[in-house]
C-alpha cells in the first residue's frame, strides 16, 4: 500500500511541478523534438504511475484479504506515520477494498475515455481526408503523394491523417505563394504526416479534454502542439531553405487572423500558419549554433531521464536490500 501511495504522490508532484519546468525549458524551441520527448515522458510517467498504483492496490488487497487488517495497514502506517496495532475488522477491510476499486475505476474509466477520443479523432480525420480528395483537385508537381487544392478565400495549408494522409492547400494560398514557398509549405505538412504528429496531438488533446483540471495535461496539449510545428519547420527547412519556410509562414499568417483560419480547418488538422507564428518566425530568423542547441537540450534530457527513472528507483531499493521505505514489496 505504501508503494501505491508513493506512486500517487509522485504523479501529483509531476503534474504540479512539471508544467512550469518544462514550459521554461522548451520556451526557446531550440530542440523541439527533444522538447516533445520530455513532455511525453512526463505524461507517460504520470499515466504509468496511476496504472501501477492501481495494480499495487489490487495485489495488496488480494494477498491480505484473508489476513488480519494489520497486515495491510501496519506497513503503510509504519512507513508514513506510526504502527497500527491489532485487527481492524471487516469495516476497515471493506474500506481498503473500496479504495482499491476507486483507484482502479478512475484509471480504467479515464483510460477508456482517452482511447475513445483518440479513435474518434482518427475517424474524423480520415473522413475529412476523403472529402478533401473528392472535393479538391490534385496539385500538380506537388512533390507529395496526396496534395489537393480546395477553393477558399483564406490562405491556408494543413494536413489531415488518413489512408493515405492528405495535404490540403486553399486556392488563395496557392495564388499567394511562389514555387519555393509552396514547396516549403508542402514539405512542412509532409513532415507532420511522416512523423505521425496527428497521433500525438490526438492523444494530448484527448487527455486535456478528459482531465482538464490536471495542469500537466492542459499545458502539454498547448506546448506539444507548438513544438510539433517547429519540428515540421525544421524538416521543411532541411529540404528547402529557412528563407522559404519563413517567407511562406509570413505570407500565410499575414493574410487573415488566426480565428478566421482556424474556422476553416477541422479539429484534427495540423496547419502551417495557425499556431505560435511569432515564436516560429523568431527561431527561423535567428541562427543558433550546435553547441547552443546542445546546451539547451541537456537540461531537457536530464529532466526526462529523472522523471522516467524515479518510479523505478523503488524497485532498485528492493534489489539492493533497502526496501524498508517500501514495505509493500516485502
Amino acid at each position: 500500500m505504501t508503494l501505491a501511495l508513493c506512486l500517487l504522490g509522485y504523479s501529483a508532484l509531476v503534474c504540479v511541478l512539471g508544467p512550469p519546468i518544462l514550459t521554461r525549458l522548451t520556451a526557446h524551441g531550440s530542440v523541439p523534438a527533444l522538447g516533445v520527448v520530455a513532455w511525453l515522458t512526463a505524461i507517460a510517467a504520470v499515466l504509468g504511475a496511476w496504472a501501477a498504483a492501481a495494480v499495487a492496490l489490487t495485489v495488496q488487497v488480494a494477498h491480505t484479504w484473508d489476513l488480519p487488517m494489520a497486515h495491510l495497514f501496519d506497513d503503510c502506517w509504519v512507513a508514513v506515520h506510526t504502527a497500527a496495532d491489532g485487527s481492524h475488522g471487516p469495516v476497515a477491510q471493506f474500506a481498503a477494498l473500496i479504495s482499491a476499486l476507486a483507484v482502479i475505476g478512475f484509471v480504467a474509466v479515464r483510460g477508456v475515455r482517452v482511447i475513445g477520443a483518440v479513435v474518434r479523432a482518427g475517424r474524423s480525420s480520415a473522413r475529412h481526408a476523403r472529402s478533401a480528395s473528392l472535393v479538391g483537385r490534385r496539385l500538380d508537381d506537388a512533390g507529395t503523394a496526396a496534395a489537393v487544392v480546395i477553393d477558399a478565400p483564406q490562405r491556408a495549408a494543413y494536413c489531415v491523417a488518413g489512408r493515405p494522409g492528405t495535404v490540403v492547400v486553399t486556392s488563395a494560398a496557392v495564388a499567394a505563394l511562389d514555387r519555393p514557398q509552396l514547396a516549403a509549405v508542402l514539405a512542412h505538412e509532409d513532415a507532420h504526416l511522416a512523423g505521425r504528429h496527428h497521433l500525438i496531438r490526438a492523444s494530448t488533446r484527448a487527455l486535456a479534454t478528459t482531465l482538464p483540471r490536471i495542469p500537466l495535461f492542459a499545458a502539454a496539449d498547448d506546448r506539444i502542439a507548438r513544438l510539433l510545428e517547429m519540428c515540421a519547420d525544421d524538416r521543411a527547412a532541411g529540404r528547402h531553405s529557412r528563407t522559404a519556410v519563413l517567407t511562406a509562414l509570413l505570407t500565410l499568417s499575414g493574410a487573415t487572423g488566426d480565428a478566421e483560419i482556424r474556422s476553416l480547418l477541422p479539429d484534427t488538422a495540423l496547419g502551417t500558419s495557425t499556431l505560435a507564428v511569432a515564436d516560429r518566425v523568431h527561431r527561423l530568423v535567428r541562427a543558433e549554433s550546435r553547441a547552443g542547441r546542445a546546451g539547451r537540450g541537456l537540461p531537457l534530457a536530464l529532466f526526462a531521464a529523472v522523471v522516467a527513472a524515479a518510479p523505478a528507483s523503488g524497485y532498485l531499493l528492493v534489489h539492493f536490500g533497502m526496501a524498508g521505505c517500501l514495505p509493500f514489496v516485502h
